[in-house]
């Protein structure tokens, strides 16, 4: 990359999981490591919170609450295993409120965003002309950012994450916290007979 932030391209990881599996994967001998939870880590600020937990698979239950009639309370719970990334949480697209809009541009945000690759929320409507990819793609999408802000620890982490209304900043410091906590983890081999997202590299950079 030779820019600070990643393209938005269609609001979500999908044209970059697309990209993957038209170039494959090659096989490797060694064993891929992954970051195994030990011991519950939770971060908390008023009504949100987020907690890791040990666990067999990396799976997150996620739910959201917006005061908006076109998202409201929302929840999904997704063990991201055998392709459940790629084919339910890859392609759900970022969201945004058109009251907001004014706002994020004269602060210099924002600036290439669009009904191409945002879902505009107006009171209880989707201003998008097609309208959303699933009923529920906001939580999808809330899922998709804590997966990529998880990989940013180094490797796929083993363990089970429950949130409520929390974002990037609460996904930052759950892995601050965790790694503070050096007896919360570990490195371990990954035994499991199926991959922990999607045996492919795209989760990584969602």
């Amino acid at each position: 990359m030779d820019c600070p932030e990643v393209p938005i391209m269609d609001g979500s990881s999908r044209p970059f999981v697309d990209l993957f599996e038209k170039v494959g994967l090659s096989q490797q001998d060694a064993c891929r490591k992954v970051i195994k939870i030990l011991e519950p880590i939770e971060v908390t600020e008023k009504d949100a919170r987020i907690k890791l937990l040990p666990a067999d698979n990396f799976s997150i239950d996620f739910q959201i609450d917006f005061k908006s009639d076109a998202i409201k309370d929302t929840a999904l719970d997704i063990s991201l295993v055998n392709g459940a990334f790629n084919h339910h949480i890859s392609s759900a697209r970022t969201f945004g409120f058109l009251e907001d809009v004014d706002r994020m541009r004269a602060a210099g945000l924002g600036l290439g965003g669009s009904l191409n690759n945002v879902v505009v929320v107006d009171g209880a409507k989707v201003l998008n002309d097609d309208g959303l990819r699933f009923k529920d793609e906001f939580v999808r999408h809330k899922i998709l950012d804590c997966v990529g802000d998880l990989y940013l620890c180094g490797g796929p982490i083993l363990g089970r994450v429950k949130a409520h209304k929390t974002g990037h900043y609460f996904n930052n410091k759950l892995l601050r916290k965790l790694f503070a906590k050096r007896n919360a983890w570990r490195w371990a081999p990954e035994r499991s007979t199926h991959s922990l997202i999607e045996n492919q590299p795209a989760a990584a950079i969602a």
